[in-house]
């Protein structure tokens, strides 16, 4: 039973890496790189660091540090930038905003943030698993 219960959970790990992973980087990194390499910075101003800063450090976590996450690399560690990206866009730039997109008035609501939020938390407490990178270098030693 020990058995079954750490390939499950291995599994678990590997569809959250890949379903969260993957829906951040082409939904949300990928845009974020493409305004940055086309020079397009229309982005918040936080922290009292300008636009470009945010927007650089955002598509960081949200496209590379994604990448890292879904190949299994360092995942843990990966998982923290954008917890914290998804933590500020849910509690500070969503922070007039509705909880849920059903009750937005004006279009914008934290549930996105908060869902990603609570995905890669889980996978930064599950880590990697044998579906991964790590694993595989681990092994190797």
């Amino acid at each position: 039973m020990a058995k079954n219960a750490t390939s499950n959970t291995d599994l678990a790990s590997l569809v959250l890496r890949l379903g969260l992973g993957l829906m951040m980087i082409f939904g949300h990194g990928l845009g974020k790189l493409q305004s940055l390499i086309g020079g397009d910075i229309e982005f918040v101003s936080l922290f009292g660091l300008p636009p470009e800063v945010n927007l650089t450090l955002a598509m960081l976590a949200e496209f590379l540090a994604s990448i890292f996450v879904v190949i299994g690399f360092k995942t843990r560690l990966a998982s923290i930038p954008v917890i914290i990206t998804m933590f500020v866009a849910a509690f500070v730039v969503h922070w007039q905003d509705a909880l849920f997109m059903m009750n937005a008035d004006r279009g914008g609501s934290k549930e996105f943030a908060v869902l990603y939020l609570v995905g890669f938390l889980a996978i930064a407490l599950l880590g990697s698993g044998k579906y991964s990178l790590d694993y595989f270098i681990q092994k190797r030693k």
